[in-house]
């Protein structure tokens, strides 16, 4: 898979299957995890069960945690209890989780939102911002009323775009434009993001 997907992107100048082989050996060297932000619609669940089959990785979802925990839908939750409980909930569970090795992690959209949060994940974790345009994000969105997204009752969705923006973009080790890309290349650019990451030795980053 990786190789017909890398290929497009690199050109005929460059073996996808040399970057491959270099990607899977930088990767499994790592003791960090992989921890995918963004807004509803990005794809971050999508993306990132595709990204853990295709390096042999654990996948975790933390709004299928809080559903299941919660024995409700997250919809039913800011129904029910408003969207500062629900991140409450995501805050709650996200800064106890002790995140596996060779992990990839979709964590919900509003968790940039609790900086605690924000601080444990990064022990364990390479966060990767999957940033996608309004309306792309918009046109992917066909449930935008009960989707069960944390925000206040009268913020527009661009407006909460242009909040968390800045937000995702803080907390990030890498920031990958995926919203015109199909998955198959949006996985190989994150392969080649990563790579590119592991080399530089930015894994002492203090931001």
């Amino acid at each position: 898979m990786f190789d017909k997907a890398l290929q497009p992107i690199l050109g005929t100048s460059i073996s996808a299957n040399n970057v491959s082989k270099n990607f899977f050996k930088e990767i499994h060297e790592q003791s960090r995890s992989i921890a995918l932000i963004g807004m509803p619609g990005a794809g971050k669940s999508t993306i990132g069960k595709l990204l853990a089959k295709s390096l042999g990785w654990q996948f975790l979802d933390t709004d299928d945690k809080i559903r299941l925990q919660a024995g409700l839908c997250l919809q039913d939750i800011l129904n029910q209890s408003g969207y500062l409980y629900l991140r409450e909930l995501e805050e709650e569970l996200l800064s106890k989780m002790q995140i596996r090795r060779r992990t990839v992690v979709a964590t919900g959209g509003s968790i940039v939102y609790s900086q605690k949060a924000m601080r444990h994940i990064r022990k364990s974790t390479i966060i990767i911002y999957m940033r996608v345009p309004v309306p792309i994000l918009l046109n992917r969105i066909n449930n935008l009323d009960n989707r069960g997204i944390a925000s206040q009752p009268d913020q527009t969705f661009e407006d909460m775009y242009t909040e968390r923006n800045l937000l995702y973009q803080k907390y990030s080790d890498l920031c990958i434009d995926c919203g015109k890309s199909g998955v198959e290349k949006t996985v190989a650019e994150v392969s080649i993001q990563l790579c590119d990451y592991f080399r530089t030795d930015r894994s002492d980053d203090t931001r």
